[in-house]
């Protein structure tokens, strides 16, 4: 991109050029970025929307890079991934603020270690809790919206303002903050409850080690590939379309889990593209049910 070689951004945080996003994302995939940022605190941020508010510069905000897909041909634009002073984590008796760089596997254990639950049935799950909030994480019937008290949001137009779960939109793995790409989450306060130790302790492993028996973690992958569509697991439609194994390149649907596809080494985006269409094609045939994905392609 022309105008990204001519500018320069200068911000407290960390700017890489031609970063590979496969760096960046749980499917270790995917072409490079032309510039890659990571905002130290909010006047960072900001210089970074207004950076690319003025030459029209499209970007993009990740977290762990855990639901998402780069093509191979990379992404033309500004990569936002928020560091610094946006992994704070304040407690107030029953309550939390904790900001969206932080990763949600560390505030669980933050949480446990301070004798509070309510997060336990996220254990597992690797994203930031930025990201979390975004795509509404669960898991056994538990979603992080049930705990959100506010976040605090800053737009492409550097307006600070604050949301309530009532204007957040929140559904099964969705919220607002899914389509409006131009609100960017900062902070969230979240309302735990206190528990024994133990018995928090014993409920994280219990998440943890439902979700080993059951999920191929020992490959690249974005986790569950589709939403599940109402009555039905996205797994069990799969695996009852004979999907299991199926292979592009070096792309495979799990044997160990219908819903993950995994990179076995050297696949590519477009491998995992064209296995995700493959995918929903026998399942249309079959059961007449379109499949969304739950992962973002870019």
């Amino acid at each position: 991109m022309q105008i990204m070689e001519k500018k320069e951004l200068k911000i407290k945080g960390e700017v890489v050029r031609n970063k590979p996003m496969r760096d960046l994302t749980s499917f270790k995939i995917g072409g490079t970025a032309d510039l890659f940022v990571v905002p130290y605190n909010l006047d960072d941020l900001k210089k970074v929307l207004e950076f690319c508010r003025v030459d029209k510069i499209p970007f993009i905000v990740i977290g762990n890079g855990s639901k998402l897909l780069v093509r191979d041909e990379g992404f033309r634009g500004v990569v936002i991934k928020l560091g610094g002073e946006f992994k704070k984590l304040e407690i107030n008796s029953e309550e939390i603020v904790v900001g969206t760089g932080v990763n949600l596997p560390s505030l669980i254990d933050f949480a446990a270690e301070k004798n509070l639950a309510g997060l336990e049935a996220l254990a597992g799950i690797p994203g930031t809790i930025g990201g979390a909030v975004v795509r509404n994480a669960g898991a056994f019937g538990e979603s992080l919206s049930d705990r959100i008290v506010w976040a605090k949001v800053v737009d492409t137009e550097n307006r600070e303002f604050i949301l309530y779960p009532e204007e957040m939109e929140f559904g099964y793995r969705s919220s607002l903050f899914l389509r409006e790409k131009n609100l960017i989450l900062t902070e969230v306060k979240l309302r735990l409850f206190y528990d024994k130790k133990e018995k928090i302790l014993s409920r994280i492993r219990e998440a943890t080690r439902r979700k080993m028996q059951t999920q191929p973690l020992s490959f690249p992958s974005a986790g569950c590939v589709f939403k599940n569509p109402p009555f039905y697991s996205a797994g069990y439609l799969i695996q009852n379309t004979g999907c299991l194994g199926m292979t592009i390149g070096d792309a495979q649907v799990s044997f160990q889990h219908g819903n993950f596809i995994i990179n076995k080494g050297k696949a590519r985006a477009q491998d995992i593209i064209q296995l995700i269409e493959k995918v929903r094609e026998k399942v249309k045939e079959k059961f007449n049910i379109d499949l969304e994905p739950e992962i973002e392609i870019i």
